[in-house]
C-alpha cells in the first residue's frame, strides 16, 4: 500500500510514521488522514501535545470540518500526549499491563460507539520518549501499539520530529523507527527529497557512479518499501559515512532551495 492509499483508506493494523521537520508538514498529513476517515464515517482518536492539537483543529477547519462538532458527535476523541504517557510508564519503560488498561480501554471506548468502523488513531507519545533520549522505551511503545492492533480494529499514524539529513538520525533512529511500522514517510514531500538526493549524489560522485549506487540500492530487499531518496540515504549512511555526510549536506541544501 502506498502512502496515499494509507491516508485515504487506512485499514486495521496499518501502522504508519510521518517524519517531519516543520509542524505544518505533520499537520497536513494528520489533517488529510483524519478528514478521509471522517468522510467514511470512521471515528478518530488523537493523542497529541496541546500545540499540535490546536494546529490539527485549524487544519480540520480549513477542510470545512468543525472539531467541536466532531467531538460532540463522538467522532473525534482527543487526549493529551504527556498525560496519557504518564498513566502507563513505570521505571522509565511502558508497562504492557498499564498500557492495556489505559490506551486499550480508550480504544475500546471509541469502538463501542462505532463497532463496525476502523478507528483512525494518531499518536506522538513515542516522539516525546525519543526526544527525551528514551529511545528503547519509544520502540517498546511502538510494539505495544502493534500488539494492541492485533486485538483491536484501528489504524495508527505516528509522528517523529527528526532531521533526516543528520547521519546519526540515518544510522541510529530511522532503521528502528521504520522497522516498527508498516508504512514510512521520511519527509513530507518525497518527490522533492528524491530530486534533492539525486542532485546531491551526482555532485558528490558523478552521474556514472550515482547510477551504480542506485542499482546497488535496488538490490536491497529491506529498502524497497522506502521512498527512493530515503533508500539511498539509508544505504549510504550504513556503508560509507564520509560519502553519506557529503551527500546529506548537499541534499539538505537542495531540499531547502526547492
Amino acid at each position: 500500500m502506498s502512502w496515499r492509499s494509507f491516508i485515504e483508506s487506512a485499514g486495521a493494523s496499518d501502522h504508519a510514521v510521518q517524519v517531519y521537520d516543520g509542524v505544518d508538514e505533520l499537520t497536513s498529513s494528520v489533517g488529510a488522514y483524519l478528514a478521509n476517515g471522517f468522510a467514511a464515517g470512521s471515528p478518530a482518536l488523537v493523542v497529541a501535545t496541546p500545540g499540535h492539537r490546536r494546529a490539527f483543529d485549524g487544519e480540520l477547519r480549513a477542510r470545512d470540518l468543525d472539531p467541536l462538532d466532531l467531538q460532540e458527535r463522538g467522532l473525534l476523541t482527543c487526549r493529551d500526549a504527556e498525560e496519557t504517557l504518564a498513566t502507563f510508564m513505570h521505571d522509565g519503560r511502558p508497562s504492557p499491563k498499564r498500557f492495556e488498561a489505559t490506551v486499550g480501554a480508550l480504544v475500546d471506548e471509541v469502538a463501542s460507539r462505532f463497532p463496525e468502523q476502523t478507528i483512525r488513531a494518531f499518536g506522538e507519545m513515542v516522539d516525546i520518549l525519543w526526544a527525551r533520549e528514551s529511545k528503547h522505551a519509544a520502540i517498546e511503545l511502538e510494539e505495544l501499539w502493534n500488539e494492541l492492533a492485533r486485538k483491536r480494529r484501528f489504524a495508527l499514524l505516528c509522528g517523529y520530529r527528526l532531521d533526516i539529513f543528520d547521519i546519526d538520525v540515518q544510522t541510529g533512529a530511522l532503521p528502528a523507527v521504520f522497522g516498527a511500522h508498516t508504512h514510512a514517510r521520511p519527509a513530507h514531500d518525497t518527490s522533492r527529497l528524491a530530486d534533492a538526493v539525486d542532485a546531491a549524489l551526482r555532485e558528490a560522485v558523478g552521474p556514472i557512479d550515482a547510477a551504480h549506487i542506485y542499482l546497488d540500492v535496488a538490490e536491497q530487499p529491506r529498502l524497497r518499501a522506502l521512498p527512493r531518496g530515503q533508500a539511498v540515504l539509508g544505504w549510504l549512511s550504513s556503508g560509507d559515512a564520509a560519502l553519506a555526510e557529503s551527500v546529506l549536506e548537499r541534499a539538505r541544501r537542495h531540499y531547502a532551495s526547492h
